[in-house]
């Protein structure tokens, strides 16, 4: 077993990706784990992935664990998730689910539903 867990957690400014984030930090807290926050942006909107990275920072501080952020200009957040998940080793892969509708989810997928069928590693969907 790894000395330290390696867990990244995937936001997006949403309530359930703050609510994946509070989980991963419950997680990291019992398995002495290392977290790092990903965001994925389109062009222009960086001031606001900026503001998103910081709330994150507040809660990532107030739970007292290790740390780092990661921002990404692009426009596939699994694809950028499952990337550096498997580039650099991870244990555990947290996002909030999302409620697409049935159409778009047929065409599209959801990002928690690309994660877990391509990552190398154990996903936690968190659905609160």
């Amino acid at each position: 077993m790894k000395e330290r867990m390696k867990i990244l957690v995937g936001v997006d400014g949403s309530e359930l990706s703050r609510g994946a984030l509070i989980e991963a930090i419950d997680v990291a807290k019992k398995f002495s784990g290392v977290i790092k926050v990903i965001i994925v942006y389109k062009q222009g909107d960086d001031e606001r992935a900026g503001n998103i990275l910081k709330e994150a920072e507040q809660l990532l501080k107030k739970g007292k664990i290790e740390y780092s952020l990661l921002s990404i200009l692009g426009s596939n957040p699994s694809r950028a998730l499952v990337d550096v998940a498997k580039q650099e080793d991870f244990d555990l892969i947290v996002v909030g689910s999302r409620g697409l509708g049935s159409a778009a989810s047929f065409l599209l997928g959801s990002v928690s539903r690309q994660v877990v069928s391509k990552a190398h590693c154990t996903v936690l969907v968190v659905k609160k």
